[in-house]
């Protein structure tokens, strides 16, 4: 028996505006996502039979072929032209929260779609991987590879841009959650598009400066997810020594930036929320 494990990690928005709406429906964004080191894991099993086996450690998690994990997979044997000779089980451990703007149904994918390209020796490209993952949602092409990167179009377009140090991430989340259709249909009823300011934050993230970073955080589903526990969430954090704060994603998890472990702890514990967490980039 072959087996692999392969880490999912989580991203948070650090800026995210709308920027527009596609004749296909889509919209285009000019976002900035940065990978933390908190992750799912999954392992990967080949044996005899045929087809694909998934099971999760949590209830709420399906496990048929809707979860993209399974989808990654499909694409990955359709794009690659090829059919394994084995069946493929994999055993997904969650740690990401569910609808929580944190990509983790996204980041289960591109782990599976990375180990497949292991397992079966199929030599894809970084690029190629990507272009799998786009078959499969948004977020996908850039949790192939993470780190922190300016993702533009659908999120289809990367930059990679200077990794982030010295910052503290922490993370909470109340119950309350958004679906991400109803965050878009939220926006599109009230939001206005290109209201961010990308100049501020560009040369705030190349300035390595967290106060400045902490100030030129946006999300411009924030405002039009109508949420009251995401506003309480976020002024809390300020509250408690938040260098800056926002909402990542389409909700609900939201996120403070701290240049030291021990106040972003604190204020994780201050907080208490459902889910909570201390966590550095993961380039």
């Amino acid at each position: 028996m072959q087996t692999l494990t392969e880490k999912a990690y989580a991203k948070l928005n650090l800026y995210l505006d709308i920027t527009g709406k596609r004749a296909d429906g889509y919209h285009d964004l000019k976002t900035v996502m940065q990978t933390i080191d908190l992750c799912d894991t999954l392992e990967f099993s080949l044996t005899d039979g045929v087809g694909i086996g998934l099971s999760c450690d949590r209830e709420d998690v399906p496990c048929d072929d809707s979860n993209l994990i399974c989808k990654g997979i499909l694409a990955v044997l359709s794009y690659a032209y090829f059919q394994p000779d084995c069946r493929i089980d994999v055993k997904l451990t969650k740690k990401i929260p569910s609808q929580a703007g944190m990509g983790g149904g996204s980041a289960d994918c591109a782990a599976a779609i990375r180990a497949m390209n292991k397992l079966f020796h199929l030599d894809m490209s970084a690029d190629e991987m990507r272009e799998v993952g786009a078959m499969c949602g948004a977020d996908v092409p850039f949790l192939i590879e993470g780190g922190t990167a300016l993702c533009e179009g659908i999120g289809e377009k990367l930059t990679p841009l200077e990794p982030l140090n010295g910052v503290y991430f922490a993370v909470v989340k109340p119950n309350d959650a958004i679906s991400t259709p109803q965050a878009y249909k939220l926006f599109d009823d009230k939001g206005t598009p290109n209201a961010g300011d990308y100049e501020r934050f560009g040369t705030a993230l190349k300035s390595g400066e967290s106060a400045k970073l902490g100030k030129a955080l946006y999300n411009a589903f924030t405002d039009t997810c109508g949420l009251t526990s995401v506003e309480s969430a976020i002024a809390k954090l300020r509250k408690y020594g938040a260098l800056g704060a926002e909402m990542t994603g389409s909700g609900s998890a939201c996120f403070g930036i701290f240049n030291s472990e021990e106040k972003a702890r604190k204020a994780v514990e201050m907080c208490d929320m459902p889910f909570g967490g201390i966590y550095l980039n993961k380039q």
